[in-house]
């Protein structure tokens, strides 16, 4: 079973720069989830239209609600992982406490793969929604 998407082989690397085909199979794996969650995490549901559900909801009210609106945050982003990453399962998604003032909501993903190994993301989801991945110190980001 291949460690990673095909998404991944086509691009040739991943959203860190390194290239696929110079990282070991369970650093692949890993890589490939970051790399989609960051890629779902910042889609907008109703974008694709063959997939509606696809990502999570506007987070303008999520943010407008804050910070009672974190754990429906939380709900959403769970329910989005277990449909759309198979690769993950066990999956809990634990909000930290927000700061007063502050517009940087932070989670913990955490998931097991098929092999029995547990992963932990830290992910943020910064003022207007954007969302970035952490597994190992390393930050991913849409953008790159």
């Amino acid at each position: 079973m291949p460690s990673y998407a095909l998404f991944d082989v086509l691009k040739g690397h991943f959203m860190d720069g390194s290239r696929v085909a110079s990282v070991d199979a369970p650093t692949a794996l890993k890589k490939s989830i970051q790399d989609h969650l960051v890629h779902l995490l910042n889609a907008r549901q109703g974008v694709m239209p063959h997939l509606p559900d696809y990502g999570l909801p506007d987070l303008t009210a999520v943010y407008q609600e804050m910070p009672y609106s974190v754990n429906t945050l939380a709900e959403s982003v769970k329910s989005t992982l277990v449909r759309y990453e198979p690769r993950l399962k066990n999956i809990k998604v634990t909000p930290y406490p927000v700061a007063k003032g502050d517009f940087v909501l932070h989670f913990q993903i955490s998931g097991q793969m098929m092999s029995g190994e547990h992963l932990r993301f830290q992910t943020y989801f910064l003022s207007g929604g954007y969302a970035t991945v952490a597994i190992g110190g390393a930050r991913a980001t849409a953008d790159a």
